[in-house]
């Protein structure tokens, strides 16, 4: 668990997290492309002095993963990749700083140049939204990792949509993937108390008609049977009363 110096590094973290996804809002469009986004973090992160520490670990080639359409995780800023209207995509940043060492990790989803309010992907969007607070609703120090993926399960299911399983949320400290795992669908080992203090990443993955996924084996992540998807994550603190939400 964080200290308080630590926690405050945390909280510093995360306003160059929220000016990153700012500035993403501001110029993502038709015909904006992956490798503008992926500058663009790059600069902000240079200019407060953190790392985007996805191009650190795991030899992850670019700053930001930028996952489209059918691509459930960790899709690389390429050259050829330019957003199109209708483009449903998933900016997926994390943030280290350099003198502590504590990350900070989030992302969120948008449907290039489209009204969010009358299409399947916006009800997607809307769906992940929902399972994703009803786990932060779900976060307190009284209950288990086991109410977490209730909660995100209910919500998506009620909805008509699958929850990717083989991906979790996870807590987050000097690592980027701690335990305990955070699953988010039925897991019967999945039992661990949540206690104050405790730093966690929370991911729901939503698709539209497949939870199944394909790896060839590079870093890009497909859903099996070609259908749409979308992913929302914040980095929480529980504490004694109502999680904070860091970023």
């Amino acid at each position: 668990m964080l200290n308080k110096d630590e926690l405050n590094i945390m909280r510093q973290n995360a306003k160059v997290h929220k000016k990153v996804f700012d500035e993403i809002r501001k110029i993502v469009k038709d015909w904006t492309t992956a490798i503008e986004i992926n500058d663009l973090c790059s600069k902000i992160a240079k200019d407060h002095n953190v790392l985007c520490w996805f191009k650190w670990v795991y030899d992850f080639p670019d700053n930001i993963c930028i996952s489209i359409n059918n691509v459930v995780v960790h899709w690389r800023a390429r050259k050829w990749v330019v957003f199109k209207d209708g483009d449903l995509v998933t900016f997926d940043f994390w943030i280290k700083d350099k003198q502590f060492g504590i990350n900070t990790d989030a992302a969120f989803s948008v449907i290039i140049g489209w009204d969010e309010k009358n299409t399947i992907w916006a009800k997607l969007i809307e769906a992940n939204k929902a399972a994703l607070y009803a786990w932060i609703k779900a976060a307190r120090v009284w209950n288990t990792t086991w109410d977490i993926w209730f909660a995100i399960q209910n919500e998506i299911e009620k909805a008509g949509f699958k929850v990717v399983k083989d991906l979790t949320g996870h807590a987050i400290w000097k690592k980027l993937h701690e335990k305990p795992y955070i699953y988010n669908y039925w897991n019967p080992w999945s039992w661990v108390k949540l206690k104050a203090g405790m730093t966690l990443a929370i991911e729901p993955i939503v698709w539209e008609t497949s939870w199944e996924i394909e790896d060839d084996g590079d870093w890009e992540i497909y859903i099996k049977d070609g259908s749409l998807g979308c992913q929302y994550e914040h980095t929480i603190l529980i504490t004694e009363w109502e999680p904070e939400i860091i970023i």
